[in-house]
């Protein structure tokens, strides 16, 4: 799928770097709320964005996770699932049947504003998750996915199909999917400039003169 041709670059960034390109190009806010964590900090994932949309309900619809259960099933690899949870009370949206499934599809990870539970057998099979929170009860009876494949709000920041997104322990950055290409670039050259920045300091350079000859810091 999309941006797979890149992971290469990919596997060197990280959310800060990215994020400072977006800046540098315009887009100050593409950054997810602060409350949206990994489950552990070493969790990284990055891919092509996939949508769905979840409202509260008060009753186990006729069909419980029908939306949902479809959105997994058709996800691709290297693709990372944004769910928008647009609810008052925090229920567990995504749990560990969904991320085995997700797993044998080869998806790249879950980001969510909801809770997640299972934590575990989540951690244990070391697929990236990121939630507003664990929490035991389950989204049965208390949210319920009602469309796919649509812009949703995550996390406060706008998310369409096919964006690209970052995360890691730093936080959640979403790239439009137009100008994603140009970001990945300018951020891998932002990463080469960083890594030699390092190692002139790590030899005793000027933090002033190394910022003047690479500009980055």
């Amino acid at each position: 799928m999309k941006y797979l041709q890149h992971n290469a670059k990919l596997e060197k960034c990280y959310s800060a770097v990215i994020m400072d390109v977006l800046d540098s190009l315009g887009m100050r806010v593409q950054c997810m709320e602060p409350g949206i964590r990994p489950l552990v900090p070493s969790m990284r994932a990055w891919g092509e964005a996939a949508t769905l949309y979840f409202e509260t309900v008060t009753e186990v619809p006729q069909h419980p996770f029908k939306l949902e259960m479809e959105t997994i099933d058709d996800l691709e690899e290297g693709q990372i699932l944004a769910e928008q949870c647009n609810t008052l009370e925090m229920s567990a949206g995504w749990g560990g049947l969904l991320t085995t499934a997700a797993m044998y599809r080869k998806a790249a990870g879950v980001v969510t504003d909801g809770g997640v539970r299972d934590y575990n057998e989540i951690t244990g099979l070391g697929f990236p998750a990121f939630s507003r929170g664990i929490r035991s009860c389950d989204s049965l009876g208390r949210m319920d996915a009602r469309e796919r494949g649509t812009p949703v709000v995550c996390g406060g920041i706008r998310v369409c199909p096919g964006d690209l997104i970052f995360a890691d322990v730093d936080g959640v950055v979403v790239v439009p999917h137009q100008i994603a290409v140009e970001v990945i670039d300018k951020a891998w050259e932002k990463v080469v400039k960083e890594d030699v920045t390092r190692r002139e300091l790590r030899a005793g350079a000027s933090l002033v003169e190394t910022y003047a000859k690479y500009g980055v810091l």
